[in-house]
C-alpha cells in the first residue's frame, strides 16, 4: 500500500475516533466553559510574557535565552505528558478487533497518532493565539506570527510521537511484567514526597538554581526558541539552530512514527490481552504470626478478617491513599492551630491523634467498597462482632507500633515527663481503634446501590466506590466524631487553659494529665458505641 493511501486511511480513522470522542465525552456545558476560561487565562499569561520579552528586546537588551529555554522545556514536557495521557485513554477505548479486520495495524496506529495530535492541537490553539498576539505587539514584527506557529506546531509533533511511543512502551512492559504497573502507580502517588523534601532541602541550603537552569539552554529543545524568533531578525537568534531543529524533526519524527506502529502491532497481535499472575497468593486460613503470639483467645474468624484486610491493602492500598484526607486536614488546619497554642505537649497530642487517625482510616474506611466483590460470602460467613473486631485488630496491629515509634521518641526528646508521654502514646492507640470503629460504622451505612465500578491505581481491574461528594462527606463525618472526642486533650494541654487554672492552686501538670485521662475515657466510650452500631449494621446489611 502506498504512503499516500496509508495516510488517507489513517486520517479517516483519526476522524472517526474524534467523532467517538465527542460522543463519548458527555461533558456538561459548564465543564467546557471552565476549560475555555482556563485556556483563556493561560493565553493571557503567555501573551503577556511574549509582550514583555518583545519590549525587553526593543529596549536594546538581549533575548533572555536561558529563562525562555526553561519555559520551553517545561512546555515540551507538559505536551509530551498530555500526549501520553491522550494515548492511554484512547488506546483503552480503541476497537482493534473491528479495525484490524479491515486495515493493517500500522494504519490503525497512524489513525491513533492523528487523533492524539488533533486533540493536543485543539488544547494549544487558544494559548498559541495569545502567544502570537503578545509577540506581534511586543516585537512589532508581524512575521513572528508565522515563525511562532511553525515552532509550536513542530514542537507538538515531536511531543506527540514521543508521548505515544513512551506510553506504548510502558504498556508493553506492563503486559509482560505483572508488578510494573504497581510500582509505576506507587511512584505517581507517593513520588511527590521526595520531590517536596528535595525542594525544602534546596531552600534550606540556599543553593542557587542558576547552573541547573543554564543546562536547559544547551539542550536541543531550546532550538525551538530560535525557530520561534527567527522572524524577528534578532542578532542573538541562531538561524542555524532554527533550520537545524527542522532538519532534526524530518529525521526523528518519521522514525518514531514507525516505532509507534511496531509497538501498537506488538500489543494488538503478539502479547496477551491482560497481565495476570498468582505470585504472593496464599490461604487466609493458615496460622499467622499474630495467631501464634496471641493464641486461641481471639476467634479464628477475627484473625481471618484482619489477615484479609492486610492482604487487600498490600495489593491495592486504597485505604493508605485515603489517609491523604487526614494528613491534609491535620497538616493544613490542625498543625497551625496547635502552633498558635504554643504548647509542646499539645503538639505531641496532635502527632499521636494524627497517627491514630491515619491507621484507623487506612484499615477501617469504606468496608463495603473493599469487600464489594465478596460481600455475600463475608456477610454469611462471619458475625457482625467478628467482622468489626477483625477490622479493629487490623488497624491496631499496624497503628500501635506506628504510634509508639513516632510519639515515644518525641516525648523523650521534648520537655515532657515519662507519665505524660506514655499517656499520650496510649491516647494515640485508643484513637486508632476508635477511628477504625467509627469508620466501619459510617461505612456500613452506605447502600449497596451507591457503589459503581471506577478505575483506580495499582490495578487494571475497576474497584467499587462511591461517586460524588458523599464519600468526602463521610470522611469528614469520621474525622469530626473522633476529633470531637479528642477535644479535651487539646483544650486541657493548652497553656491558655492550664496556666489560668494554676493561678488558683491546681498544678498545670495535673490539669494536663487529667485532660489526657478524660480523653482516653471519652474515646473508649465512643469506640464501644461505634462498634455496637457497626456490628448491628453488618448483621442487618441486605444481600443482593
Amino acid at each position: 500500500m502506498s504512503v499516500i493511501r496509508t495516510l488517507q486511511l489513517g486520517r479517516k480513522i483519526a476522524r472517526a475516533e474524534w467523532t467517538r470522542h465527542r460522543r463519548e465525552r458527555g461533558t456538561p456545558l459548564t465543564g467546557n466553559l471552565v476549560l475555555f476560561v482556563l485556556l483563556v487565562g493561560v493565553a493571557i499569561g503567555v501573551g503577556w510574557l511574549a509582550y514583555s520579552v518583545g519590549r525587553t528586546v526593543a529596549s536594546g537588551q538581549t533575548l533572555p535565552y536561558t529563562r525562555l529555554s526553561l519555559f520551553v522545556s517545561v512546555a515540551f514536557v507538559w505536551m509530551t505528558w498530555r500526549s501520553s495521557q491522550y494515548t492511554r485513554i484512547r488506546f483503552e477505548r480503541f476497537d482493534p478487533d473491528l479495525l484490524l479486520t479491515t486495515v493493517p495495524a500500522r494504519i490503525a496506529a497512524i489513525g491513533l497518532l492523528g487523533f492524539v495530535y488533533a486533540r493536543l492541537s485543539r488544547t494549544l490553539i487558544v494559548p498559541m493565539l495569545g502567544l502570537i498576539s503578545g509577540a506581534v505587539v511586543g516585537f512589532g514584527t508581524p512575521s513572528i506570527a508565522i515563525s511562532i506557529a511553525i515552532s509550536v506546531t513542530a514542537m507538538a509533533a515531536l511531543a506527540v510521537v514521543l508521548g505515544m511511543t513512551g506510553r506504548l512502551v510502558g504498556r508493553l512492559i506492563a503486559l509482560r511484567l505483572v508488578r510494573v504497573r504497581y510500582y509505576r502507580d506507587l511512584l505517581i502517588v507517593f513520588g511527590w514526597i521526595p520531590l517536596m523534601i528535595g525542594a525544602m532541602i534546596l531552600q534550606e541550603l540556599s543553593i542557587s538554581l542558576a547552573p541547573m537552569i543554564s543546562i536547559f539552554g544547551a539542550l536541543p529543545i531550546a532550538w525551538f526558541i530560535d525557530l520561534a524568533f527567527v522572524g524577528t531578525g534578532e542578532a542573538t537568534v541562531s538561524t542555524r539552530n532554527a533550520f537545524g531543529v527542522l532538519g532534526l524533526l524530518v529525521i526523528v519524527v518519521p522514525l518514531l512514527v514507525g516505532r509507534t506502529t511496531i509497538l501498537a502491532r506488538q500489543i494488538w497481535e503478539s502479547v496477551p490481552a491482560r497481565s495476570t499472575g498468582t505470585r504472593g497468593s496464599h490461604s487466609l486460613l493458615k496460622t499467622g504470626i499474630l495467631e501464634r503470639i496471641v493464641g486461641s483467645r481471639i476467634p479464628r474468624a477475627v484473625y481471618t478478617v484482619a489477615r484479609e484486610r492486610w492482604l487487600m491493602e498490600r495489593r491495592i492500598p486504597r485505604g493508605v491513599l485515603s489517609t491523604g484526607y487526614v494528613l491534609a486536614v491535620m497538616g493544613l488546619v490542625g498543625f497551625p492551630a496547635v502552633l498558635f497554642l504554643g504548647e509542646t505537649l499539645t503538639l505531641l497530642v496532635l502527632f499521636a491523634v494524627t497517627v491514630g487517625l491515619v491507621a484507623g482510616i487506612a484499615f477501617g474506611s469504606d468496608p463495603i467498597g473493599t469487600e464489594y466483590r465478596t460481600l455475600p460470602m463475608v456477610l454469611t460467613s462471619v458475625s457482625g462482632r467478628q467482622f468489626i473486631t477483625g477490622g479493629l485488630l487490623a488497624a491496631a496491629v499496624v497503628g500501635i507500633p506506628l504510634v509508639a515509634v513516632i510519639v515515644v521518641p518525641l516525648g523523650i526528646i521534648g520537655p515532657i515527663g515519662l507519665a505524660q508521654t506514655v499517656l499520650t502514646a496510649f491516647l494515640g492507640w485508643v484513637v486508632c481503634v476508635c477511628t477504625a470503629a467509627v469508620a466501619l460504622a459510617v461505612g456500613l451505612d452506605v447502600e449497596h446501590e451507591e457503589f459503581t465500578p471506577l478505575p483506580f491505581f495499582f490495578t487494571d481491574v475497576p474497584i467499587y466506590a462511591e461517586q460524588g461528594v458523599n464519600a468526602f462527606l463521610r470522611y469528614g463525618q469520621i474525622l469530626g466524631i473522633v476529633l470531637l472526642a479528642c477535644l479535651p486533650a487539646f483544650v486541657g494541654t493548652s497553656s491558655y487553659i492550664s496556666e489560668p487554672i494554676a493561678t488558683v492552686g491546681i498544678p498545670g501538670s495535673l490539669v494536663q494529665t487529667g485532660s489526657l485521662l478524660l480523653t482516653i475515657l471519652t474515646v473508649t466510650a465512643v469506640t464501644r458505641i461505634a462498634s455496637r452500631i457497626a456490628a448491628q449494621r453488618f448483621q442487618t446489611y441486605p444481600i443482593h
